[in-house]
C-alpha cells in the first residue's frame, strides 16, 4: 500500500469513527427521556404502593435500579467516543467530589463515606470529563456494593492527588467477574484519567473487597 493510500485509509477510519460517535450521541439523547420516565414510574410506584405489598416494591426498585444502570452504561459509552478536545484548568477535586457525593445522597442515600483530606492542590483537569468521571466512579461502587456503604478518601502524593476509593465486598474473583457495565466503566475511566497524564489502578481480591486507586498529577 503506498504511503497516500494508507492516508487515506486513515482519514477514513478517523471519518467513520467520528460518525458513529455522532450517531452514539444522538440515539443515547433520543433514550434519555424515556428512560428517565420509566424511572420515575418506579421511583413513585414505591411511594404509592402499600409496604404489605413487598414482590411489588422490590419490582419497583429492581426495574429503577436497572434504569439507572442503563443510565450509567450509556455515559460511559459517550465518554469513550468523546473526540472534543480536552480543556483542562484548575480544578479543586475535594469540591468537586463533595458536589457529586450530595447529587448521589439526595437519590440513594448515604451509602457513600467521604475521608477527605483538605487542603489540597488543585489538578489540571477538563471540568465536565472531571464530573463525568466522578459520576462514574461513584456509579460503578454504588453497583459493585449495592448494600453497604464503600469509602472515598483522597490524599497528597508524590505523584499528585490520589483518590482511593474502597469496597468490602469479598466474593469477585477479578476485574472480569465484576459484572454488567463494569468493564466499559473502568475502561472510560482509564481513558480520562490518563489523557490527564495520571494513573487507575484497581486491586481485586477475593477475600476483602476491591480497591480503585485514581490518581492524577
Amino acid at each position: 500500500m503506498s504511503s497516500a493510500a494508507g492516508v487515506q485509509t486513515t482519514a477514513d477510519q478517523a471519518h467513520d469513527f467520528s460518525s458513529h460517535a455522532v450517531a452514539l450521541q444522538t440515539i443515547a439523547h433520543e433514550l434519555r427521556q424515556p428512560l428517565s420516565a420509566i424511572e420515575s414510574i418506579a421511583y413513585y410506584l414505591n411511594l404509592v404502593l402499600p409496604k404489605e405489598h413487598h414482590r411489588a416494591r422490590e419490582e419497583a426498585s429492581r426495574l429503577q435500579h436497572l434504569i439507572q444502570q442503563s443510565n450509567w452504561i450509556l455515559t460511559c459509552g459517550l465518554q469513550l467516543v468523546n473526540t472534543a478536545p480536552l480543556a483542562p484548568q484548575p480544578v479543586d477535586l475535594e469540591e468537586l467530589i463533595t458536589q457529586t457525593a450530595a447529587t448521589r445522597s439526595c437519590h440513594h442515600g448515604p451509602r457513600l463515606d467521604l475521608q477527605l483530606a483538605g487542603s489540597l492542590p488543585p489538578v489540571r483537569l477538563d471540568p465536565g470529563r472531571g464530573r463525568a468521571l466522578m459520576e462514574n466512579l461513584v456509579s460503578l461502587f454504588e453497583c459493585l456494593s449495592p448494600d453497604r456503604p464503600f469509602r472515598l478518601a483522597t490524599s497528597q502524593t508524590p505523584e499528585g492527588v490520589c483518590l482511593t476509593f474502597a469496597a468490602a465486598v469479598p466474593g469477585y474473583r477479578s476485574e472480569t467477574s465484576l459484572g454488567p457495565g463494569c468493564d466499559l466503566s473502568l475502561a472510560s475511566a482509564r481513558q480520562v484519567v490518563e489523557t490527564h497524564g495520571g494513573t487507575c489502578d484497581l486491586k481485586v481480591d477475593p477475600a476483602s473487597g476491591i480497591v480503585l486507586t485514581v490518581v492524577l498529577p
